[in-house]
């Protein structure tokens, strides 16, 4: 008797580890319980572009909510607790990223309950890139490539846009020409925009580039630019001058050797390696070539001096930006520090920079008393003084110079 009990509690046993074993394959889905994502589902979406397709969810015991989450979070408004059949349903998901979630990867839980208390969830994940511009710029096949200062340049540019317009502007000199925006369209796809500008006399004596930029109702943006030289008395610029500045060599723990020239700011090394895209002129000092001035693209400053033995991430070869910087020394027969001190706008500091050929990434045993003509990448012109100079690797150098407003 004892044996047929002990056979009907091991029996019994199984039968409730046969349940719980059916259990646990229903939590994990089964052909009676599951969620469908299907495979033509975007793996790609834009910024307030909603994202919008049909799922497929199926419970045999009965369906008691579908719901979407993220970060373990139900998002607002996602939950279905009512279905036209008890057991079946197409749950559409929508979502509708946002400009903050661009370049993130979303990932969703599409969540089904069923009347048992089990759940089956699936991951879906969607990355969020910029949607593609689709815009066409047609210019007039036959653009004069030189004009005259006075002259006027009236001609029309047909854009047409995948999504509505928003506005059509034209930049000059990286300047908005405020009179030839227009953020009106009798036909928000196709336009025909209108372009009248008189060239004046600070147009003169060079290259001048147009650039017509379209903006749709998503901020999405393209432009097509037109270029030609006027021919004229080039207008001289304003100029900013800079007094006893001074760049610390490489050992110089107190003062920096790298400087914006723009904003006359000077970086230490980690500073410059930060604001690299900022940078335009480094000094070392050599014991066989004395004191430098070099562009940061300037590979042997990179290789030997501000490389990754002496500064760790920081060195030159890390940085995300090494501007490319034309340096050209100024002959004293062409320029004097009288001369210098007298220039009271760019004329002279664009004539000694073309005078003085050719053009350097770097100059060695740079002197006390010599003028340096440099042309940034943006295409800014300078001119250095050098003043003092204190020639060991922690000295210093120090100069005074004028810049391009």
């Amino acid at each position: 008797m004892k044996n047929i009990q002990y056979i009907i509690a091991w029996i019994f046993a199984l039968c409730i580890l046969g349940a719980c074993e059916s259990e646990s394959i229903g939590e994990i889905g089964d052909p009676d319980f599951y969620v469908y994502v299907p495979s033509t589902a975007p793996q790609k979406a834009f910024p307030n572009k909603a994202i919008s397709f049909p799922i497929e969810v199926f419970a045999e015991s009965g369906l008691e909510k579908i719901e979407l989450k993220t970060d373990f979070q139900t998002v607002s408004g996602t939950e279905v607790t009512s279905f036209d059949s008890p057991s079946s349903h197409l749950y559409q998901f929508s979502y509708t990223p946002t400009n903050a979630d661009l370049g993130s990867t979303l990932e969703f839980s599409v969540v089904a309950h069923d009347q048992r208390g089990y759940t089956y969830d699936v991951v879906y994940s969607v990355e969020i890139v910029l949607e593609p511009v689709n815009m066409e710029f047609i210019l007039p096949e036959v653009l004069p490539d030189t004009l005259e200062v006075g002259d006027t340049l009236d001609f029309q540019v047909q854009i047409k846009s995948e999504d509505e317009l928003a506005k059509i502007e034209t930049m000059l000199y990286d300047s908005l020409i405020e009179a030839l925006t227009v953020a009106s369209f009798e036909n928000p796809f196709a336009h025909t925009y209108h372009f009248h500008y008189v060239l004046l006399s600070e147009d003169g004596g060079k290259d001048v580039t147009f650039s017509f930029k379209a903006t749709d109702d998503e901020l999405k943006s393209d432009e097509a630019s037109y270029t030609l030289y006027v021919i004229g008395e080039r207008v001289p610029l304003p100029i900013d001058t800079h007094l006893d500045v001074v760049l610390g060599m490489q050992s110089n723990s107190d003062v920096g050797p790298f400087i914006d020239l723009s904003e006359n700011v000077i970086y230490n090394v980690p500073e410059a390696k930060a604001n690299s895209a900022a940078v335009d002129l480094g000094t070392f000092r050599s014991g066989s070539s004395g004191i430098n001035l070099f562009a940061p693209i300037y590979s042997n400053a990179a290789q030997f001096i501000y490389n990754s033995s002496n500064w760790g991430d920081d060195w030159l070869g890390a940085w995300t930006v090494r501007n490319t910087v034309e340096i050209r020394r100024v002959s004293p027969d062409l320029m004097s520090a009288d001369d210098f001190y007298a220039i009271a706008d760019d004329k002279l500091i664009l004539e000694a920079f073309e005078a003085s050929e050719p053009s350097a990434e770097n100059i060695t045993k740079t002197e006390e008393g010599e003028i340096i003509a440099i042309k940034t990448v943006n295409e800014e012109y300078v001119l250095i003084l050098v003043k003092t100079i204190v020639a060991s690797s922690s000295g210093s150098i120090t100069f005074d110079y004028k810049v391009q407003q």
